[in-house]
């Protein structure tokens, strides 16, 4: 990513390397791996906690983490499946839509 070589990812150099390909080949194993350490119970799915405590740890608001579980659990189950979770960040990455990313980058409620 780092195209000039100074030690640092600019957004202009990041969005020049994001895409499917990039996502498929680096950021997809890396955030499955994450997924699957946050997945305690070692079932597929993140509960409401689980998926907290993983957004959290990765920076977001708890507030933020809780409506993008929301986001995400369209079936209602109280669950979040690994390849629905995957494949709402690649979402993201590749053409900016994700109920599940706005959810994260809202605005922190007071």
């Amino acid at each position: 990513m780092d195209a000039n070589l100074d030690g640092r990812v600019t957004f202009p150099e990041y969005e020049a390397w994001a895409g499917e390909e990039a996502f498929d080949e680096v950021c997809r194993p890396a955030l499955g791996s994450l997924f699957d350490l946050a997945d305690t119970d070692s079932d597929g799915h993140l509960d409401r906690a689980e998926f907290t405590r993983l957004r959290h740890a990765l920076g977001n608001p708890a507030d933020n983490a809780r409506s993008a579980f929301d986001a995400l659990d369209e079936d209602g189950d109280a669950r979040i499946d690994r390849d629905a979770y995957l494949a709402q960040i690649r979402s993201f990455v590749t053409d900016g839509s994700s109920p599940m990313a706005r959810a994260l980058h809202a605005e922190a409620r007071s």
